[in-house]
């Protein structure tokens, strides 16, 4: 029974550590302005899943075709990516970025979406 519930509070655990963010507060505020400032979003999720439901405004490249689409990303755009879960997104931004764009990766829809409290400037 003791085993049970170790496996039970792992799991719940894991479940717990994965489903927070690693998308900070800054980095979303930071892709928000970018936005605001006339920059491009890139969801890289597949066209199925882009169809199925996205960020307004956004652009679909699938991460299988971003290293293939770089002629047709403006140059002159800071870019912001997603994706489902973050992990193509990450893949997204590295590959821009190795290629000279500012990209901000705020990693799924939930976290562009998410509210944001802003913090008190400290004295």
């Amino acid at each position: 029974m003791k085993k049970i519930i170790t496996i039970t509070f792992l799991v719940l655990g894991l479940v717990f550590v994965t489903a927070c963010s690693k998308v900070s507060d800054e980095e979303v505020l930071a892709s928000r302005k970018a936005m605001a400032n006339g920059g491009m979003m890139i969801d890289v999720r597949s066209k199925k899943e882009y169809n199925s439901g996205h960020i307004k405004g956004s652009v679909n490249i699938p991460i299988a075709y971003v290293d293939k689409m770089f002629n047709h990303i403006p140059r002159d755009k800071e870019l912001v990516v997603y994706c489902r879960t973050g992990a193509r997104s990450a893949v997204a931004a590295r590959l821009l970025r190795e290629q000279g764009w500012t990209v901000y990766d705020v990693a799924t829809q939930g976290d562009w979406e998410r509210e944001i409290k802003i913090k008190p400037l400290k004295p």
